[in-house]
């Protein structure tokens, strides 16, 4: 089962049964190996994870808060399926929490920063795995944000992420994702080495609403 293979590459689980459950269904979410619509089995989830029905539960419910799993009445968790306008609804949110993270942010970035987001940069151009490769991009910008020090807009941002993230990954390969990204994002690290607010602040959103557009063009939403 798919879900035992990223179970195992989450290992030594070093959390809390519920979180590392729900960690688990949620890579498998993200990652499209659970799709839209799918019913979660809480006897098969807890088989292959060695777990209990317990933390299968908890996690649902948490799950469920971040939009990714709806729980029916006399019927159980489902995978949620997103219709186009929730995606645009989603992205229009993404965009402005963004900026407002990336301004706030500006002012206190170091040289330690940037020098972290230019390593995840590099790492992208050669990374051959799309998942992996996902992973970078959330890293290279929350590298970027985190001076900000606000940990529930990063929550906000990163859930909204993995609620559309889990179709661009499903529809675009390594290639297309890398030939969108890199370069704008070479053009964000150098406005925020210059520090020009202006610059940093109209990149940022163009990237941001060419991400938008390519979910708007997927087929089947």
């Amino acid at each position: 089962m798919e879900l035992k293979r990223i179970a195992d590459e989450m290992q030594p689980r070093t959390m809390a049964a519920r979180d590392w459950v729900f960690q688990v269904i949620r890579t498998a979410i993200v990652r499209g190996v659970l799709p839209g619509g799918l019913p979660l089995r809480q006897d098969e989830i807890s088989a292959a994870l060695s777990v209990s029905h317990i933390p299968v539960r908890e996690a649902f419910r948490q799950l469920e808060a971040q939009g990714l799993v709806r729980i029916y009445p006399n019927r159980g968790a489902v995978v949620t399926k997103l219709s186009k306008e929730e995606i645009a609804n989603i992205m229009d949110t993404r965009i402005m929490l963004e900026l407002g993270a990336m301004r706030a942010a500006l002012p206190l970035i170091t040289d330690d920063v940037l020098d972290e987001a230019e390593k995840l940069l590099e790492r992208s151009v050669v990374e051959t795995d799309q998942h992996k490769l996902e992973d970078l991009n959330l890293q290279f910008h929350m590298t970027l944000y985190g001076p900000a020090n606000n940990p529930v807009l990063f929550q906000l941002i990163d859930q909204l992420h993995a609620n559309v993230d889990r179709y661009i990954r499903q529809f675009y390969t390594i290639t297309d994702r890398q030939t969108r990204s890199i370069e704008d994002h070479r053009r964000i690290l150098e406005a925020c080495r210059k520090k020009d607010s202006v610059l940093l602040d109209a990149v940022l959103r163009t990237h941001m609403e060419a991400a938008r557009s390519m979910l708007m063009d997927l087929p089947n939403l």
